[in-house]
């Protein structure tokens, strides 16, 4: 019987040492975490909410008013740029066209902008000289004012102001003017 109450008062004992360990090392951090964790839910939650499209009051609405807005902006230029006497084209950094006004399609007698040697206008042996400088001021970001010839023998006029943002020409708005 002693047995059995020195193995009660030792297993009492180790119990005594073990309890407040577990529970300070175990039980208490696991508690901790869920309780935290629960915490940390809410607040995401909250912040979800903020960032949802909810009618207009969140950073994802704002920039997609931003967006619509510079498109608006973009097609309302174009739109007054259409029907002036003058050609009006607008070219991306190697020269290829996006867009051009209707005086410009007169020029060219073509609706298709796709591929189309805006350049071919210039005489022939004029035609180095003008991308030499087009060239130049694309990279220097610089205004394009270029006179020559066309190959019908008229005097052209070339105006261009470029697109550029750093180091990176993004392209530009070249206006054709003839005597």
């Amino acid at each position: 019987m002693t047995q059995y109450l020195e193995f009660i008062g030792a297993a009492l004992g180790i119990l005594a040492v073990l309890v407040p360990f577990i529970w300070k090392c175990i039980i208490k951090p696991i508690c901790t975490l869920y309780k935290n964790h629960f915490v940390l839910l809410r607040s995401v939650e909250d912040i979800k909410s903020e960032l949802t499209t909810n009618g207009g009051s969140s950073i994802k609405d704002t920039v997609n008013r931003i967006d619509r807005r510079q498109i608006m902006i973009d097609k309302r230029s174009k739109a007054i740029f259409y029907n002036i006497k003058n050609a009006i084209l607008e070219v991306d950094q190697d020269g290829n066209i996006l867009w051009a006004n209707e005086a410009f399609h007169n020029i060219f007698k073509s609706k298709n902008l796709n591929r189309l040697d805006w350049i071919s206008i210039i005489d022939e042996p004029k035609r180095e000289e003008f991308l030499n400088e087009f060239k130049s001021c694309s990279k220097t970001n610089r205004e394009l004012d270029f006179k020559t010839i066309s190959k019908d023998g008229k005097v052209i006029y070339f105006s261009g102001f470029p697109y550029r943002d750093n180091d990176k020409n993004y392209g530009f708005l070249i206006y054709l003017k003839g005597e």
